[in-house]
């Protein structure tokens, strides 16, 4: 009986803010990095991505930065049943994207806007692996 009122209460403590990784998938410090986007941006025009992004940590969710359109704000879930699920917005369209890694250990997000859009983000590796965003000023 003590067990489940300890579980109660610790319950009733947690934030009520992003939903965390779920158990056994990596937490947001995974997908920190430069990642190179391909794809095609979604809307009335839709024009081909081949740019750059970068991911950060923040909290419990990631910010996706890019030097062209709104930054993407990523938490884990909702769907309890999709381990690898990370849902947000661009500006005030509803984004998804699925996550898995790479031959090492890096992370691979294929996503999809509600507006169309749809991209793939492979980490860069080598030299320019840290080097931040050049948006020109």
């Amino acid at each position: 009986m003590r067990a489940s009122a300890a579980v109660v209460v610790f319950a009733a403590c947690l934030p009520a803010t992003a939903p965390l990784a779920k158990p056994g998938t990596p937490g947001p410090h995974y997908f920190a990095g430069t990642f190179e986007r391909v794809g095609r941006a979604g809307g009335t025009d839709p024009a081909l991505l081949d740019d750059r992004v970068t991911i950060t940590p923040q909290g419990q969710a990631v910010v996706i930065e890019s030097c062209a359109g709104p930054d993407m704000l990523m938490d884990f879930g909702p769907a309890f049943e999709l381990e690898n699920l990370m849902t947000g917005s661009m500006g005030m369209v509803p984004v998804e994207c699925l996550f898995h890694n790479n031959g090492y250990n890096r992370p691979l997000l294929t996503c999809r806007a509600e507006d169309g859009a749809v991209f793939t983000l492979w980490p860069v590796s080598g030299p320019d692996a840290g080097v931040p965003l050049d948006c020109g000023g």
